[in-house]
């Protein structure tokens, strides 16, 4: 699937961006310090979930700053590619999304379900660059994200939840 979206942001603010998103992710993931010349093809790193169905393989399979970036995403369940590729325009910088899923292939789903699958993968990738453009907006202009509050666990209902298992 593939949109093509126009970013009120400049090409160094998306990659930038880009370079610092990948080197937060091999951080977290690895609790390894990476640098910018780092963010290249090949680059490879593991996010490990709680068990180890929930591992994720991501690696960076092409990259060039200023024009594309591609990576590859892999789980137990599914694998998914995905590139962004950027010109830009007078108005701002021009991305074209391309996203891959494989388990949404045409032999995997009936017509109707797959159509409205499309729908929705097609709004979360409109989605996925507007957040973009808004984070780095705000890192422009000096506004904060604040986390997500952090849900406190009701003992209660663990233990209610435990007993049905």
């Amino acid at each position: 699937m593939k949109i093509t979206r126009t970013l009120q942001i400049t090409e160094q603010e998306f990659y930038d961006y880009l370079e610092n998103d990948v080197i937060a992710n091999v951080a977290d993931c690895t609790q390894r310090t990476i640098k910018v010349k780092d963010v290249k093809k090949g680059l490879r790193y593991t996010k490990q979930g709680d068990d180890v169905y929930n591992r994720v393989d991501i690696t960076v399979l092409d990259y060039e700053r200023g024009k594309f970036y591609k990576s590859k995403i892999k789980s137990m369940a599914d694998t998914i590619t995905l590139s962004y590729e950027t010109s830009v325009v007078e108005k701002g910088l021009q991305i074209i999304f391309h996203q891959h899923i494989e388990s949404f292939e045409n032999k995997k789903q009936k017509k109707l379900m797959r159509m409205f699958s499309e729908g929705v993968y097609y709004g979360r990738m409109s989605d996925t660059l507007y957040d973009i453009q808004k984070k780095i907006v705000n890192l422009r202009e000096g506004i904060e994200e604040k986390p997500l509050p952090q849900v406190k666990e009701h003992k209660h209902l663990k233990k209610l939840i435990a007993k049905k298992s």
